[in-house]
This record gives structure tokens, C-alpha cells and sequence, in this order.
């Protein structure tokens, strides 16, 4: 379809979730707050996500609704999984001419199918921000949802340049459509602010603790069993080392519990097995020295890892897809799959005062080129293209 205009919008329709749903919503509400400064948007969100038994631990957090008070975007959380003609509903809303999707989860894609239809005979261009250009758990009926989804796009958003890569290379898109904006910085925000020593004493660590965290819904490809035993490797070199688990786990969880016994590290593991809460998130990340993503494989970004950065912690990161461009230095890159490399750069890390400094920069500098008033800037070009 070709379109005569190409004008910058004045509004736009964008779907996604909000707060106090789970999954990108924080993503979702920075990038609008931000967004909504340059363009009036219509946020098409969701009355009910999907069956809480695909998403271990429910969909809702128990953070507030957000208010619909800015006169430049309107929340419309009009659609139900269980409800079709609330998908053709949701197309239906907004006058912009620009559709932009977040699409992350391969469940709802009917869902996002539907609107898309919708939106093609109202004539909207469709904008689409992948936010996992391979599905954590691939398989060939995944591919073909996703290729399904890709089909509707006019212009494509990744968060890094190994996302594009592989879009471009696996579904066939022409690489000028394919526009390369960085995840945003994600905060903590509304939580009270504690000192590193609070926020130990609140999570009954030592202040001379050497503190890991591994953070996040724990799933087979995020390899912690990786870290477990690199951790195992580290025991005896650092007697105050502990690993904070913060996550709800999405695997069985005797798997993990296995390594912790057998590697004996039961002293070193803080377990908090569930989702975390807004003031819990900030009492963690304060606490701890260094931020591990031991990641097996990965075709998106990390929206922990950004999360570290707002908090100016050290980020180790695997060598795979976007997750080396949350460091500078490649003494926080370790090769996936690796618990000696991984147990090698911890205590790289642990061990040298000069260089935690040299990492702390280091993240001061990534979290200002991850600032949402820039991302805003470089999406709303993308609605002209």
C-alpha cells in the first residue's frame, strides 16, 4: 500500500501494556510519557492479558493503575484475550495515521493480527518494535507466527545492531526498514530511596559482603545454572561472596537447587523466588556490586541490564545478541555456556578496586545514550519514513 502523505503526525495509535500488568510495561510507559511530549497518542492497552497459567506468578504487579489525566494521550485498555471483538474494537480506536505495535509475545498474536487487519483497511501505517526478534523458546511454529506478524510492518524498531542482523537475515526484510533505536533506561521509579548500607541491612547482607545479582523470571536460556557454578568455582576464593536470586521461576526450580547443593554453595545463595516488587527492586539493586546476565542465548535487550545502568552497578554480560552493548569493556564480556570464563571475570572484577571505577563510568556514559527524551526524538522520525 502506498501512502501519499508522509508528513510528521499529529497523533498516532500505539499498543502495549501498562502498569500494573508485567512484561514490557515499564518500557511501554517511559517510552509513552516520553513520546507524548512530541505527539498526541492514543495507547490501546489491555483489560486481561492472557491465561494466568502461561505466565508463572500472574500478569499484574501490584503497582497502581496509571491515570489517564495528560491531555496529550488518552490509555484505552480495551482488550480481553477471551474477547475477539474487543481485538476489532481495539483497531477501531484512534484517528492517528500511524499504527505502533509492541510486540513481544507469540500468544497474542490473533490479537495483534486482528488489529493489524483493522488498521490496514483504515489505511494506518504500521510501525513495530520487536522486542524479541527470536522467541526465547524457538520452534518452526514460532517462526511462522513471527514471519505472520512481521507481514503487516511498514517500518521495523530493534534495540540493537545483532537484532538487526539476524531480521534481516532470517525473515527477509529490507534492512532500510529495519531502524535501530536502543532500549531505554528503566527505573525504579516510586520507591524509597535507601542508603547501600539500608538497603544490606533490609536483605541481611554484610556490609563487607561481595554482593552478585542475578535478577529477573528465571527461564533455561537466561543461564543461571551457568552462574551457579561459577559461583561454586568462586566459593572458596571469596568467603563473603553471596548471590542474590531475585525472580519468579518459570522452570522447575529443583534443577537449580541441585547445583546449589551438590556445588555447596547453600551459604553464598540469597533466594527470592518470586516477582519483585517496586521498593524491593531499588533495596536490591542497591545492594549489590556487580549485576550478572550468564545469558545462553538472546535475540532482544535486556531491559535488567538497563535497569543496572540507571543504578550505575557494574554489568557482566555473555557474548551474545545485544547484551555486550550494555559494557564498554571487554573484561565484563564472557563467552555463554562457560562457568570458568564467567568465575574468571567476577573475580577480575571483585578483586580490583580501579576497576569497578573504570565499569561504574562506564555505565554513567551508556545510560545518558539511553535517555528516553533522545529515543522519542529518533521514533517519531521513524513515523515519517
Amino acid at each position: 500500500m502506498e501512502y501519499a502523505s508522509q508528513e510528521k503526525p499529529t497523533s498516532i495509535v500505539m499498543i502495549g501494556t501498562l502498569p500494573p500488568l508485567k512484561g514490557i510495561s515499564p518500557y511501554c510507559l517511559e517510552l509513552l510519557k516520553s513520546l507524548s511530549k512530541k505527539i498526541r497518542i492514543d495507547f490501546i492497552g489491555f483489560k486481561s492479558l492472557y491465561p494466568e497459567f502461561l505466565y508463572p506468578g500472574g500478569t499484574k504487579s501490584e503497582e497502581r493503575p496509571i491515570e489517564n489525566d495528560d491531555p496529550n494521550y488518552r490509555i484505552h485498555n480495551v482488550i480481553k484475550y477471551y474477547n475477539p471483538l474487543s481485538w476489532v474494537r481495539a483497531g477501531l480506536k484512534g484517528n492517528g495515521g500511524v499504527l505502533h505495535a509492541q510486540w513481544w509475545a507469540q500468544p497474542l498474536a490473533p490479537i495483534f493480527m486482528t488489529i493489524f487487519i483493522v488498521s490496514k483497511i483504515r489505511g494506518k501505517r504500521i510501525v513495530i518494535t520487536l522486542h524479541n526478534v527470536e522467541p526465547h523458546e524457538n520452534s518452526r511454529y514460532s517462526t511462522l507466527i513471527t514471519k505472520s506478524i512481521l507481514s503487516f510492518g511498514d517500518e521495523f524498531i530493534v534495540h540493537n545492531e545483532s537484532n538487526k542482523e539476524v531480521l534481516s537475515q532470517s525473515y527477509h526484510l529490507n534492512g532500510k526498514k529495519i531502524h535501530v533505536i536502543p532500549h531505554g533506561i528503566l527505573r525504579a521509579n516510586n520507591s524509597k530511596t535507601l542508603s547501600r548500607d539500608e538497603a544490606r541491612e533490609s536483605l541481611r547482607l554484610g556490609k563487607t559482603d561481595k554482593v552478585l545479582l542475578f535478577f529477573g523470571n528465571i527461564r533455561d536460556y537466561k543461564g543461571l545454572d551457568t552462574l551457579l557454578e561459577a559461583v561454586g568455582i568462586l566459593k572458596n576464593e571469596f568467603t563473603n561472596l553471596k548471590l542474590i536470586i531475585a525472580g519468579k521461576p518459570w522452570v522447575q526450580w529443583g534443577v537449580y537447587k541441585e547445583i546449589i547443593e551438590s556445588t555447596g554453595i547453600s551459604r553464598n545463595i540469597v533466594e527470592k523466588l518470586d516477582f519483585i516488587e517496586i521498593d524491593e527492586v531499588n533495596a536490591i539493586f542497591t545492594a549489590v556490586d556487580l549485576v550478572v546476565l550468564p545469558y545462553k542465548y538472546f535475540e532482544a535487550q535486556s531491559g535488567v541490564g538497563t535497569l543496572a545502568l540507571s543504578f550505575n552497578k557494574p554489568i557482566i554480560v555473555t557474548d551474545v545478541g545485544g547484551l555486550p552493548d550494555l559494557v564498554k569493556d571487554e573484561m565484563a564480556i564472557v563467552k555463554p555456556n562457560d562457568p570458568l570464563d564467567l568465575a574468571e571475570k567476577i573475580s577480575n572484577i571483585l578483586k580490583d578496586e580501579r576497576l569497578i571505577m573504570k565499569l561504574k563510568k562506564d555505565t554513567r556514559e551508556l545510560a545518558q545514550e539511553y535517555e528516553w527524551e533522545s529515543i522519542a526524538e529518533k521514533t517519531v522520525q521513524i513515523y515519517t519514513k
